[in-house]
């Protein structure tokens, strides 16, 4: 295998699904941003939980140096989400500060994934901006006094989400678009 097609480990149908499932979730989010923070939960407890899905999901075909990130991002999305959703009212509470800590991480995990890709691929640079896009919006939720309001939250969540989703949405389409060029290049 050569080198060129060792790196194209990322699953573009993987990056497109959890695209699409973050844009659904930040406009309804932004459409609702007064929902109660129980439904709140629930929603954020499904995304996580399917960007954890969509992280593992996405072993198949990586290559080896990029097992680690992708399964301990998995297993962490996967995790906090069937915690949200089996104790909804109970983690109601943390959630916060799960999510905050699932943001920085997950912005952490994104920039290693970015770094990691060898420097010709120019989609990296989208990876980069998700990771520091979601460290950005966890270190603000985590100086964001708690007494702003379950609408600030909501608000900058959904704007969060909705970035998120177009990012990941042009990553997929660039993987997409390397994987057709290397095959009639």
């Amino acid at each position: 295998m050569s080198e060129e097609a060792r790196y194209l480990g990322r699953q573009p149908w993987s990056m497109a699904a959890e695209g699409i499932i973050a844009l659904i979730i930040g406009a309804l989010i932004l459409a609702w941003p007064g929902i109660t923070l129980v439904t709140l939960t629930w929603i954020v407890g499904i995304f996580v939980l399917l960007a954890g899905i969509c992280a593992l999901i996405a072993l198949i075909g990586s290559r080896k140096g990029q097992r680690g990130v992708l399964i301990a991002g998995g297993l962490l999305g996967v995790i906090l989400g069937c915690i949200f959703l089996a104790w909804p009212i109970g983690t109601t509470a943390v959630l916060l500060w799960l999510l905050m800590i699932w943001l920085v991480l997950y912005g952490i995990y994104r920039i290693v994934h970015a770094i990691r890709q060898p420097p010709e691929d120019h989609s990296r640079w989208l990876d980069i901006c998700l990771g520091i896009i979601s460290l950005v919006v966890g270190v603000i939720l985590i100086a964001i006094p708690m007494l702003e309001g379950l609408e600030v939250l909501a608000l900058l969540l959904g704007i969060y989400a909705v970035i998120a989703g177009i990012l990941l949405i042009c990553l997929a389409g660039a993987e997409w678009s390397k994987r057709k060029h290397m095959q009639t290049g």
